[in-house]
């Protein structure tokens, strides 16, 4: 599995994967592109979820995050 992330300028609205918030059109935002066996998956990210997989101690878990996972943790 490959990642690759960088900062983009929205043209249309997205939701955060992390939290499922709208990502509002012409922000500022990271976006993931993973390719894994063949297929690859996006996924838009909003500050508050990037601050909050940068204080937590392990976040590169293997499976990933569920869509919305981060909005159920402290």
């Amino acid at each position: 599995m490959t990642t690759l992330s960088k900062k983009v300028k929205t043209r249309k609205e997205h939701y955060c994967w992390g939290c499922c918030q709208v990502i509002p059109i012409k922000t500022v935002t990271e976006r993931s592109v993973t390719f894994d066996s063949g297929t690859a998956s996006t996924a838009y990210w909003c500050d508050a979820c990037i601050d909050k997989l940068n204080s937590m101690e392990d976040w590169q878990r293997e499976d990933g995050f569920a869509y919305g996972e981060l909005a159920e943790s402290p």
